[in-house]
């Protein structure tokens, strides 16, 4: 690393080729090409500001995350938080010539974890391996002078709100160490187990080029900053962790179905129990039973025995898909588990519906719903720490 010092007013420095060589070799074990190239970026910019940092303002400066934790933050957030002092630095490097304005992505801002109270814009050309730390701004800044796009969540300060002359950066701390430099931000809620669970399997599908887009802000805010949670989320997108979570299924087709087309998994109830022994089962609302045009089922394993998962379609006159789901024991002289819990999911993994078995229960039944084209869905059966989820898509 070399300081080159032609504007006094901005950092800015040479990266040497060995650095680049293994800041890009060690960005290969990323398993996507935005995660690679956050790595690269990162650690380029890591391993020269900080060391920098210590030498010249504050030799306690340190990385916020567990450095080990790193990889699985940068496949999915570009940027790195730095402790320095009684404040926090976060460091955003981008390779764009553009500095018109300085992008910072959401997480950096909303997540109360991740908040940092000085922001470094930092720009790296790969081609001539240099590096300028061009400007800096506040969390205050960004939040009441900052232009929000929804769209690939970051926030954008014009060039003109950025102090460009990181000469004051280190005046204000020297003098003003207590200056404000964050406003409060609302808290998240906890993400229940299996609700992460499910989204860390939705997630873990290779074709999401950019997970942190996929769910609600609120719900991805929660995932991504539990070392945790986004750990295993790295792991499962490189392929290592898949068996230890709640096995993913291919989604069941509805829309197939309506065309007699059928999962190997999904019986009729002759087929399951014979043609006597299902001639009992019915949906619990005879109408309901009148209307059903394809009742379906499929045989699940519980730790103490086997259940029966049955699914009812009928079509409405506005294109939608009529719904039933219900979760039965294999006779009615049987009961289900006690306290078995059956329940509906959206595609981001929220609760929409539950119902919850009794001690003499041999059915649990959801509401009737209906469902539009191009709609995912699950149905999650659980007992104690044991959960099937079954995927369905229209």
């Amino acid at each position: 690393m070399t300081f080159l010092t032609e504007n006094p007013t901005q950092l800015e420095f040479q990266i040497s080729p060995d650095l680049a060589q293994q800041c890009w070799l060690h960005s290969q074990s990323q398993p996507s090409a935005k995660g690679q190239w956050n790595a690269y970026l990162n650690q380029i910019c890591l391993q020269t500001i900080l060391p920098w940092l210590q030498a010249e303002y504050e030799p306690q400066a340190s990385i916020l995350l567990n450095e080990s934790l790193l990889p699985s933050f940068w496949e999915v957030v570009n940027g790195t938080a730095l402790n320095w002092g009684n404040k926090r630095l976060i460091i955003i490097p981008e390779k764009t010539i553009d500095t018109s304005e300085y992008r910072i992505p959401q997480e950096w801002i909303d997540v109360p974890k991740l908040v940092g109270d000085y922001y470094l814009a930092v720009q790296i050309n790969p081609d001539d391996l240099s590096m300028r730390v061009w400007g800096y701004t506040t969390h205050e800044k960004i939040k009441t002078s900052a232009t929000y796009n929804g769209i690939d969540r970051t926030y954008s300060l014009d060039t003109q709100e950025i102090i460009q002359d990181l000469n004051v950066l280190w005046v204000v701390t020297q003098l003003n160490p207590e200056e404000e430099t964050r406003v409060s931000v609302a808290s998240l809620s906890a993400v229940p187990a299996t609700q992460a669970e499910n989204l860390l399997s939705r997630l873990a599908n290779p074709d999401i080029i950019q997970p942190r887009l996929e769910l609600p802000f609120v719900l991805w805010g929660e995932l991504v900053s539990n070392d945790n949670w986004r750990q295993k989320l790295y792991q499962l997108r490189q392929g290592e962790l898949e068996s230890n979570l709640t096995p993913r299924n291919v989604a069941a087709n509805i829309s197939q179905w309506l065309q007699n087309a059928f999962e190997e998994s999904w019986q009729s109830l002759d087929s399951l129990l014979g043609t006597n022994a299902s001639l009992g089962f019915s949906f619990r609302n005879a109408s309901e039973e009148n209307d059903t045009i394809i009742k379906k089922a499929k045989s699940l394993n519980l730790p103490n025995g086997e259940v029966l998962l049955v699914v009812g379609l009928d079509t409405e006159a506005d294109g939608r898909i009529g719904i039933r789901i219900q979760l039965r024991s294999l006779s009615q002289e049987e009961h289900l588990p006690s306290g078995i819990n059956l329940k509906l999911l959206s595609s981001s993994g929220q609760i929409i519906q539950s119902t919850q078995a009794r001690s003499q229960d041999n059915i649990i039944q959801l509401k009737r719903f209906k469902i539009s084209s191009n709609t995912q869905f699950s149905i999650q059966i659980e007992l104690d720490d044991f959960i099937v989820t079954e995927n369905f898509e229209v």
